[in-house]
């Protein structure tokens, strides 16, 4: 990720303004990866957040001009993509869950997002130093939510591939994702 503390809100507003594709760009990014996660985060849809980090860059492009951003420029990016997965899951009508309520509630839980995100980017990193197979596996375990029998049938391998795959993995992430002392 790009320093964000060298992407201003008042050269984020001039860019909008003058439809800057540098800076526009840049800002894209810079954001857009972390803008992904919290918006999966929200509506666990990995397209339908593709989709809306893009209508939030698509709609700051149209109505660059009208747009005023005032403080944080990723203060603003976060809240509107928030703001979007918030009215995508009424929509839905998926019931509003407790943290939902509570992140609109509480300005503190966007310091949780934060720190959620920059773990995720973390883990992703982690999880590319695993072997292919492995990494599959995990993923499709921990992400996806398969039954270790569901992903050896998936897979077409032994049960006891995919328990031993599975212990490497978390080893692995254990051993570089533990607080350093």
């Amino acid at each position: 990720m790009k320093d964000e503390s060298l992407i201003s809100a008042a050269l984020v507003n001039d860019a909008l303004r003058n439809r800057d594709v540098t800076v526009f760009q840049e800002l894209y990014t810079t954001y857009s990866e972390a803008l992904y996660l919290l918006a999966f985060r929200w509506v666990k849809d990995s397209s339908l957040a593709k989709d809306m980090v893009h209508n939030l860059f698509a709609h700051l492009w149209d109505k660059g001009g009208q747009i005023v951003i005032t403080g944080q420029v990723r203060n603003y990016l976060y809240r509107a993509v928030t703001n979007q997965c918030i009215n995508e899951l009424k929509r839905r009508k998926r019931q509003l869950g407790d943290e939902i309520l509570r992140f609109q509630a509480d300005g503190d839980s966007l310091f949780e997002v934060s720190d959620y995100i920059l773990f995720q980017q973390e883990l992703m990193q982690c999880l590319q130093t695993l072997a292919p197979r492995c990494r599959e596996i995990f993923l499709l375990s921990r992400i996806n939510g398969l039954e270790p029998s569901e992903i050896a049938e998936k897979l077409n391998i032994t049960l006891n591939t995919v328990y031993f795959q599975l212990s490497v993995a978390l080893k692995s992430l254990r051993s570089q994702l533990a607080p350093k002392k």
